[in-house]
């Protein structure tokens, strides 16, 4: 018998590119695969807020920087980052007040015209329980394939975060919808 409580993608396809700033990096939820870090180094600052997360990623070797924190109180000044990444974290945030105050502080720690880099799964209304399955190949030419699992009904959807987006101080410079994931640059404002 089947559960439709539990809604489970088929292998996303995702090549990740080169993130180009000379500037720093802040990768909010940067634990697990350590996507961010594995491709941008020491430029790369990694929060997340389990200590467990920060370690699976370590295990890659990242030169990353590495800070157990809160994405909603973030440890920084303001202005010091050139790009902010949320790749896959939004997803364990199913509340939709956290999502907005990650991204407000999102928007204080980055710099004049800071960019911001979202990749995330679509979590339907209709599931309890979403499962992503997702095929990476990073710039290099590494493949990593990853499954997570995040807490259904969420109705994340690429229009209701782009809302919430202009809302907090941003404008979208490029999106692409790909059904079970999206994408989102947006400039801070």
């Amino acid at each position: 018998m089947e559960d439709h409580s539990i809604y489970t993608t088929s292998i996303q396809k995702i090549t990740l590119k080169q993130i180009q700033t000379e500037g720093r990096i802040l990768d909010i939820g940067g634990g697990g695969e350590g996507l961010v870090s594995r491709i941008g180094g020491t430029k790369v600052c990694a929060v997340d807020i389990r200590m467990s997360e920060i370690r699976e990623a370590q295990i890659h070797g990242p030169p990353a920087n590495w800070f157990v924190g809160d994405g909603q109180a973030l440890c920084f000044q303001e202005n010091v980052f050139e790009v902010v990444t949320l790749w896959f974290s939004l997803g364990y945030m199913s509340d939709w007040a956290i999502k907005q105050r990650v991204l407000k502080e999102a928007h204080r720690v980055l710099g004049e015209n800071g960019r911001l880099s979202i990749l995330a799964s679509r979590i339907p209304e209709s599931c309890e329980r979403l499962i992503f399955w997702g095929h990476f190949t990073f710039p290099d030419g590494t493949i990593s394939q990853i499954g997570f699992g995040t807490r259904g009904g969420q109705e994340q959807t690429l229009e209701r975060m782009t809302e919430l987006l202009l809302g907090t101080g941003f404008k979208i410079r490029f999106h692409e919808d790909n059904n079970d994931w999206f994408e989102i640059q947006a400039v801070k404002i």
